[in-house]
């Protein structure tokens, strides 16, 4: 695995999680699309029996197997073997969602999503898609938080103050990448709709568990990158040494990234940093890109001047690739 140093037993682990998931997506699409039709509350129903049937048995395996190897991993990362003060029941995990709310509820949801796609105006068709795409991303998450949960029940079994590093199971988005490594404790980490990190747990907290993200990013291709850290301009920008936070965080609100006409040219521009406590308004204002922050709308007071994204930069620069670094550097994109 790129990038990292895990136990085998949890890169497996992960590796046959991932397997679960993609194999359970594949089974409920094929399950949808021979009861879809116009009649989306009949079509749910019908598909119920197989659905949850495969739900269920991919959870069980799920959690049978985190069960069983977690503790594995953290003797491999601990250097010896705990005593079990219990041993968690996998079964527990069936039926019931990362909140505890049975998975007939969450499943449904995809329904009530695809009917509210029909009162926008959408095709039928679209909504059924929508549906679909539901169910794949739900089932999807439901059996990535049971991996989660079965995992820090069985390491608690074991050591009950027991933390975890965040792991990546590549290949990974850039969300994911920049927290690959990232400590907790009984808290469990934020994720994304489909993000498949995995707990890999401790009775302390392991030095080189998970190397840190700039490493994984090394280990990818050109195309790897581009798609990770959100254009082939960032990823140049990465390789010129701008901050992987940055880049990523640019994209971490809606409508954070947008496009503009100034001076006749397209430029492309983030909100992102840009605040009066924002680290790169500051530097556009004292290499004199911006000259004063500015209400713009409800509580938000922000730099006069829209704040460049790499892409913008390299297009500007043509081949100079000291004024590239320059700009990059006055734009907050460099350290």
């Amino acid at each position: 695995m790129a990038g990292q140093e895990l136990p085998e037993t949890a890169v497996k682990q992960a590796r046959r999680l991932r397997t679960r998931s993609n194999r359970l997506a594949r089974r409920i699409t094929l399950i949808w699309r021979s009861n879809a039709s116009s009649d989306f509350d009949q079509a749910f129903s019908l598909s119920m029996p197989s659905l949850f049937a495969a739900l269920d048995t991919e959870q069980l395996d799920t959690a049978t197997d985190a069960i069983a190897t977690t503790p594995q991993s953290m003797t491999a990362l601990d250097g010896h073997p705990l005593y079990a003060h219990y041993k968690p029941d996998p079964r527990q995990w069936v039926g019931v969602d990362g909140a505890g709310y049975d998975t007939l509820d969450a499943m449904w949801g995809a329904v009530v999503a695809g009917k509210q796609a029909v009162k926008r105006g959408v095709d039928e068709q679209i909504a059924l898609k929508v549906i679909e795409d539901e169910i794949q991303q739900r089932a999807r998450t439901i059996l990535a938080d049971t991996a989660r949960s079965s995992s820090a029940m069985s390491a608690r079994g074991r050591y009950h103050t027991a933390t975890y590093v965040r792991a990546l199971t590549p290949p990974s988005c850039g969300r994911c990448v920049i927290l690959a490594g990232k400590p907790s404790g009984a808290k469990a980490f934020e994720r994304h709709p489909r993000c498949d990190c995995i707990a890999v747990y401790a009775a302390r907290m392991p030095k080189g568990a998970c190397a840190d993200p700039r490493e994984y990013l090394d280990g990818l291709d050109e195309k790897q990158l581009a798609r990770t850290l959100g254009s082939k301009a960032n990823a140049q920008a990465y390789k010129d040494g701008a901050d992987m936070n940055a880049l990523v965080n640019a994209y971490r609100r809606k409508g954070g990234v947008a496009t503009a006409q100034v001076y006749d040219r397209t430029i492309k521009y983030t909100t992102e940093s840009t605040t009066r406590r924002g680290f790169a308004s500051h530097r556009m204002i004292d290499s004199g890109y911006a000259k004063d922050f500015v209400k713009r709308g409800g509580r938000s007071t922000r730099v006069d001047r829209p704040r460049l994204m790499p892409e913008t930069i390299y297009e500007i620069v043509g081949a100079d690739h000291d004024k590239a670094l320059r700009l990059l550097h006055n734009y907050g994109w460099l350290d």
